[in-house]
């Protein structure tokens, strides 16, 4: 019985030495290591409102897209998933317009973040953003090009009212009067409330000689918005509609209701009808009131930025 007790014990103790020193050896490790961005971002495609990025880490990660108009970046695209391949479509941008952006990267254990460098893209055109750099091209005095761009946005979409009455200011300003009254009459079929076509049938009834048309498209743009200014050409405004009445008032010699609209659009002209020393317009002097009122609306037209 003592033999097979010491034969029992020896085995015993030679299984636990075989297995002290033969099992493999666990170490628990803590992920420090920062990600790395293996393929660079790359913007694979852009609309007028939309633009994809894509681009590869060296492990899962997730991400944020900072992005804006400028280096501020005041919007952000969250992408809360691990992974390696990163594809994030950007959304509600505007129009033809360069945007700035920065990829964000953290692995699973929150390492990070590694960042790419400051990258840009560019969306592409619709009919309004063809509006947009149309009056651009207006308001630098280029109307062929203007009207070219007017031309291009209504190829896009000829049902933008809008776009006619732009056509129709840009061909006003080139004299081509008829194809002007054309886009405007078109316009006005689509949206007969639409301030910036009704201003320039305002423009178009003075060039004809109709001052009674004049003053009616311009009180009904100033009845729309009375401090009505257009988001493409700030200097087509309520004072454009006030200086067109001024001038129409002034045809009809009525002419009080001149002066008011002239003194709305430049308060400090100083004309009393009744003191011939304030009846001076820059360095010109006049001999009567009504030649200083016409000159004063004229002047105010050329030197306030409403000589459109």
């Amino acid at each position: 019985m003592s033999k097979l007790y010491n034969t029992l014990l020896c085995f015993t103790l030679f299984l636990i030495l075989t297995l002290f020193f033969n099992c493999e050896k666990i170490t628990y490790t803590f992920d420090d290591t920062d990600p790395q961005i293996s393929i660079s971002p790359t913007v694979t495609s852009t609309t007028d409102s939309t633009a994809t990025i894509y681009w590869e880490t060296n492990e899962a990660c997730h991400i944020e897209v900072k992005y804006g108009i400028s280096t501020d970046y005041d919007s952000v695209y969250k992408g809360e998933e691990n992974r390696e391949l990163h594809t994030v479509t950007l959304s509600g941008l505007i129009p033809y317009t360069e945007y700035h952006y920065i990829v964000y990267n953290w692995d699973f254990a929150d390492n990070g973040p590694i960042k790419s460098d400051d990258l840009t893209f560019h969306t592409i055109h619709n009919e309004y953003s063809l509006l947009r750099e149309g009056w651009v091209q207006y308001s630098g005095g280029n109307y062929s090009a203007a009207l070219s761009l007017f031309y291009e946005s209504f190829n896009r979409n000829p049902l933008v009212p809008a776009t006619y009455a732009a056509m129709g200011w840009a061909q006003l300003r080139l004299d081509s009067l008829d194809a002007s009254r054309k886009s405007f009459a078109t316009a006005y079929l689509l949206n007969p409330y639409l301030n910036i076509n009704l201003a320039g049938l305002a423009i178009l009834s003075m060039i004809d000689n109709q001052p009674e048309n004049a003053i009616n498209y311009a009180n009904q743009v100033l009845s729309n918005d009375p401090e009505w200014i257009y988001e493409y050409n700030e200097s087509i405004s309520n004072l454009t509609m006030h200086l067109i009445l001024a001038e129409a008032y002034y045809q009809l010699q009525q002419i009080e209701k001149a002066q008011y609209e002239l003194d709305i659009a430049w308060p400090e002209n100083g004309l009393d009808p009744n003191i011939p020393a304030t009846w001076v317009i820059g360095e010109q002097e006049y001999e009567s009131y009504a030649e200083a009122l016409i000159a004063a609306i004229i002047y105010t037209a050329n030197n306030s930025g409403n000589n459109v």
